[in-house]
């Protein structure tokens, strides 16, 4: 039998074993980044029992039960384990992605939870019910079905669209009654179909996040109670609702965009002319900052116990940043053969056709938007770490520890990125009782380094072993995850 196919089998056989216990585990001597205190915990002590965290203390002073299983943690790092907040799980054609490729490689990763942000529903829970049965029972994946649009979105699996208050609240409805953990609003929705969706998330007791609408501003969205808002970038200018809003002349900018819009619209619009249109509207919204715009948004974040999730990996991957950003640096074995094949030759294609002019733009994109959350974070907006992932050039897991070197150069401390991936998501999602940090009573999700994140963010990368929910994924466990990712991509 072929190498890949016999990789594959063996993954499959892996995932589909019967699910590994939840030991008791002392991870004993270890350096415990615990996501509370600003110092690490030196020397000290993890026990695990039952999937969740019994003791936390100076290794001198922890009584071990007997038939522990004993790791020495001596030179390394215990941390939670990793959430990404802004991944799309089920929303590109390729059907079997989620199980074959999206899933085992966050895992394998250190992320085991996501939210979702708008993917096929049928997919999406048929993915959950592998999960719940492997062997790992992670990643755990939280999501909304598809996006709430504005009417001109085209119905499907992906997009409900809604044209009024009344329409917006049936949506609503509809989506909690088939399971949705939250609503994804979309950048075409009307105030009106925000005023409906708001109204009915309220009566029904459900959050709802996303995207700044196009015509509308953050603070108003902000006052219709969002829970996060999503990207900062205008590498693509309808997503940059949180930077318009840092302007200064975030009605302007508004008006901009929906004359651009207007144009795209026009039957045989001259695609040259759209191109210089959208550069001048991108430089429209990198060009200048407000001290007082930023430090409202911030404020309005904060009070409203809302989050801010900016996805700089995605956006400084879409568009090349020089001629040689071609993609292949990443670790693109990961990637389905024919997606990563078409992938690398729309790159060529882009590469070839880009001037050092927008190669400029695309880093000077990248640069402000980083400074944006900068700023943010210093004014106190709560940050959520997340990809946007599964593109060809950001890939699952592998892309949540390049947004956390992201969020660093941007001026958050190692610490502060790390509680983007770990404490934040746990308090936005009011699992902070429960998760998010290393402490007695949390649940046992963790991650063991063989280097310290806080002296160089890239240590996350360097993963001894993965504990989710109590169950411990040694660094073989994590390499056979990998290995069946390969398979999977060299077969499809």
């Amino acid at each position: 039998m072929h190498r890949a196919a016999l990789l594959l089998l063996a993954s499959l056989a892996l995932a589909t074993a019967t699910p590994a216990a939840a030991e008791t585990i002392a991870f004993t001597h270890a350096t415990v980044l615990d996501m509370r205190s600003t110092a690490p915990l030196a020397d000290h002590t993890v026990l695990v029992r039952d999937g969740r965290i019994e003791q936390v203390g100076p290794s001198a002073r922890v009584i071990l039960p007997a038939g522990t299983r004993v790791i020495d943690a001596t030179g390394q790092w215990l941390m939670p384990a990793l959430w990404d907040m802004h991944v799309h799980i089920a929303n590109r054609d390729e059907a079997g992605l989620e199980a074959g490729m999206i899933a085992p490689l966050l895992l394998a990763h250190g992320v085991v939870g996501v939210r979702d942000m708008g993917s096929d529903p049928a997919r999406v829970r048929a993915l959950r019910d592998s999960i719940a049965a492997s062997r790992w029972r992670a990643p755990e994946v939280l999501s909304p079905g598809p996006f709430v649009d504005g009417a001109a979105a085209e119905a499907g699996p992906l997009f409900v669209p809604v044209a009024n208050d009344s329409a917006a609240r049936a949506a609503v409805r509809a989506l909690q009654a088939k399971g949705a953990d939250f609503i994804k609003i979309q950048a075409g929705l009307s105030r009106e179909a925000l005023h409906g969706v708001n109204a009915e998330c309220t009566r029904l007791g459900i959050r709802f996040a996303g995207h700044v609408p196009e015509a509308l501003t953050a603070g108003e969205v902000l006052a219709a109670n969002a829970h996060s808002l999503e990207h900062i970038s205008p590498t693509l200018p309808g997503d940059a609702g949180v930077m318009r809003a840092c302007t200064g002349h975030e009605d302007s900018l508004i008006a901009a965009l929906a004359a651009f819009g207007d144009s795209a619209a026009r039957p045989g619009a001259d695609r040259t002319a759209l191109r210089r249109q959208q550069a001048q509207l991108q430089e429209a919204h990198i060009a200048s900052f407000d001290d007082t715009a930023i430090r409202t948004l911030a404020r309005s974040v904060r009070a409203r116990g809302a989050a801010l999730c900016p996805t700089l990996v995605w956006s400084a991957s879409f568009r090349p940043l020089d001629a040689g950003d071609s993609g292949a640096a990443l670790p693109l074995e990961y990637v389905p053969r024919s997606i990563r094949e078409r992938a690398l030759a729309g790159r060529r294609r882009v590469l070839a056709g880009t001037s050092e002019e927008s190669f400029t733009l695309n880093r000077r994109m990248a640069q402000r938007s980083a400074e944006l959350v900068g700023r943010l974070h210093r004014e106190g907006a709560s940050i959520l770490a997340g990809t946007d992932s599964f593109d060809a050039f950001c890939l699952p897991g592998v892309a949540l520890h390049q947004e956390l070197e992201q969020l660093v150069a941007a001026g958050l401390s190692p610490l502060a990125a790390l509680q983007a991936a770990t404490r934040e998501p746990a308090r936005f999602l009011s699992r902070l009782q429960r998760a998010g940090t290393v402490e007695r009573g949390k649940r046992a999700d963790l991650l063991l380094l063989t280097a310290d994140p806080l002296a160089d963010i890239r240590n996350t990368r360097r993963i001894a072993r993965v504990v989710a929910g109590g169950r411990v994924l040694e660094r073989a466990d994590l390499d056979a995850l990998l290995a069946g990712v390969r398979a999977y991509a060299d077969a499809h």
